[in-house]
């Protein structure tokens, strides 16, 4: 199991970028049409996200507001969203042409929100109920991993 995986090569990763790094890109080579894999991090005095490591296309949203867009209903909710088709979304933030579905996983660490992992894919309805709990397992190992993953979160911004 993939999550098995990324805890394993967790184990030996102590820098908190250089690990979400490697979550991005263990998931982004494992998972079929898994084509963008982000984290953004929670500036909830500014009500912002900051997008944290990556892997796929560049974009130009490194900087999102609450509220808007996928990412930003997250922020504001708490809770995961699932998208199966962008299009059909008035607040989707247009990332690319290519990007047809999303998902967007919250991040909790002692009960706070901190951050979220976003997955593009190019292709229609490709998110089900089992990518939202696999997301939900690699959240829950992060936070355990990483214990200072808030404190280094509200460092870097």
């Amino acid at each position: 199991m993939l999550v098995s995986k990324i805890k394993e090569e967790l184990d030996s990763i102590e820098d908190i970028s250089q690990g979400l790094l490697k979550v991005c890109e263990l998931i982004h080579a494992e998972m079929e049409a898994y084509d963008w894999v982000g984290f953004y991090f929670m500036h909830h005095p500014s009500r912002k996200l900051h997008l944290g490591p990556y892997v796929g296309a560049p974009t130009d949203h490194t900087v999102i507001d609450f509220g808007k867009g996928i990412c930003g209903q997250v922020a504001e909710s708490g809770n995961s969203f699932l998208v199966e088709d962008v299009n059909a979304q008035s607040n989707y933030i247009a990332c690319s042409i290519d990007v047809k579905s999303e998902i967007v996983v919250p991040l909790y660490q002692n009960g706070n929100l901190i951050a979220q992992i976003d997955i593009d894919s190019h292709i229609i309805n490709r998110f089900q109920a089992e990518d939202e709990q696999f997301l939900i397992d690699v959240n829950k190992l992060l936070a355990q991993r990483y214990p200072q993953l808030s404190s280094y979160i509200n460092q870097l911004i």
